[in-house]
């Protein structure tokens, strides 16, 4: 049987803030030498307000190996944009601890993914919360890869179904249309290949 040689590339959008009313777009990725791969993007609030619209998020495929006029759409998200909860982080919650201490717990649900915002935003990082205990904690699925240092967390983040790359596409990137969305938001998109198998 076939075995698969994968590798996890550099992020293409590597964890940051983006400005309300701005549009990040990650550097193109050439695929020229891959058999295909897959992308996989999340979203996260920075702000509990409502931002007016979704931010358009554009897992985008070029024909060509070099220039911008031949980019085309693989997938397309649109967030939410309503008012989300926000709710600052008690103290520092340690890496490793599945419950994340805050004074209320108003707008949580058990199901939500959130965005635990960090001072530090490359220690930031997506959970889905898995129970509530009211105005004392929120529990998570998954246990925290980095404290939460100086955090806030943010309800309403989407952590996107992964794009599947055709291994005929030349170059990838992904676009993070926020030029409608009025409210700073983060974003992160990674990319894995398929290089070759024997």
């Amino acid at each position: 049987m076939a075995s698969f040689t994968k590798t996890v590339q550099t992020a293409l959008l590597a964890i940051q803030s983006v400005a309300a009313s701005s549009v990040a777009a990650s550097s193109a990725f050439d695929m020229s030498g891959k058999m295909g791969g897959l992308v996989y993007v999340r979203f996260g609030r920075r702000a509990a307000t409502a931002a007016g619209a979704g931010v358009n998020i554009r897992v985008e495929a070029s024909k060509a190996a070099s220039g911008d006029n031949s980019w085309f759409p693989i997938a397309i998200f649109t967030t939410a944009f309503a008012a989300a909860a926000d709710e600052a982080v008690n103290g520092t919650v340690a890496a490793g601890a599945t419950a994340i201490t805050m004074a209320s717990t108003t707008g949580f649900t058990a199901g939500d993914v959130i965005f635990i915002y960090n001072t530090t935003i490359g220690n930031s990082e997506w959970a889905r919360v898995k129970s509530i205990s009211a105005n004392v904690s929120v529990t998570v699925e998954d246990a925290l890869v980095n404290a939460a240092t100086g955090a806030t967390c943010y309800d309403s983040a989407e952590i996107f179904p992964p794009v599947a790359i055709p291994e005929q596409t030349i170059r990838v990137r992904v676009v993070a249309d926020g030029s409608l969305f009025t409210q700073a938001f983060a974003i992160e998109a990674a990319l894995t290949t398929v290089d070759s198998f024997a």
